[in-house]
């Protein structure tokens, strides 16, 4: 029910959506008054989540900074890769495997195990459809793998968690029963690693985290990154709201 319930909320949370709100309300509205306050609530809000400058500044606050591949000196035994990084509504998909904008989060875990940094990859993740009707992630990244040459060996699958908590409970189960007392890099975005952290210290897995697929930028001041709309900004503000939704609901619900 709480996975459903939250996707159905989703389209709560989409600052798009506040200031298509505003303006229809304000097309609808037969008060002067508010028509204007509305009309201006919406021009700022269009402003504010349209500035990626001003986005960058949060991302940066936000984003949980981990070490980095230099600084791993010994190989850990296994790099725990949390799904969100494909696309099966992409056609066609028979005969490839399509990313998502967050394949940064994939590309990256894969370069750590190739560079030798972790020795193998267990992907977790099942479906985040509510209705389940696609495959799961971490099943359909398993055939990829085998497709570019990664030994079956080095290949570990959690398919059937869908959120983070799922993660990590189903994750723990898993390594515990067949392998346990090693050593685990938790790989995943920079904007979702504090969720990660709080859900696998909850589930009780001894890690080092590791983000990937950072949102934040360094500061540019050219006016078309300042002062430009950019119509990007409304898609990294939803998910950084989103975040902190998901955060607040998990500290709710005990999960972290």
């Amino acid at each position: 029910m709480f996975f459903i319930l939250s996707k159905i909320l989703f389209i709560f949370i989409q600052p798009i959506n506040w200031v298509i709100g505003l303006m229809l309300f304000a097309l609808l509205t037969k008060k002067p008054q508010r028509k204007k306050r509305a009309l201006i609530w919406a021009t700022i809000l269009f402003l504010f989540f349209t500035n990626r400058l001003i986005f960058n500044q949060f991302a940066k606050a936000w984003e949980r900074k981990t070490i980095t591949a230099d600084q791993i000196q010994q190989p850990y035994d296994i790099g725990i890769l949390l799904g969100g990084y494909s696309n099966s509504q992409i056609r066609p998909n028979h005969d490839r495997f399509n990313f998502s904008n967050r394949g940064n989060r994939f590309m990256n875990a894969y370069q750590l195990y190739k560079t030798g940094k972790v020795k193998k990859l267990l992907l977790t993740g099942g479906s985040g459809d509510i209705l389940q009707k696609n495959p799961s992630e971490g099943e359909e990244m398993r055939k990829f793998l085998l497709d570019i040459g990664v030994p079956e060996s080095d290949i570990i699958v959690e398919g059937g968690s869908r959120n983070t908590w799922e993660n990590a409970v189903f994750s723990k189960q898993m390594l515990d029963e067949k392998h346990p007392n090693e050593r685990y890099l938790l790989i995943t975005s920079a904007w979702h690693m504090r969720r990660s952290i709080g859900c696998f210290e909850k589930a009780g897995v001894a890690f080092t985290p590791f983000s990937v697929d950072f949102l934040s930028e360094r500061d540019r001041w050219a006016p078309e990154n300042c002062l430009v709309p950019d119509r990007i900004g409304f898609y990294l503000w939803e998910m950084m709201i989103k975040e902190w939704v998901g955060c607040i609901m998990y500290r709710l619900k005990g999960y972290n």
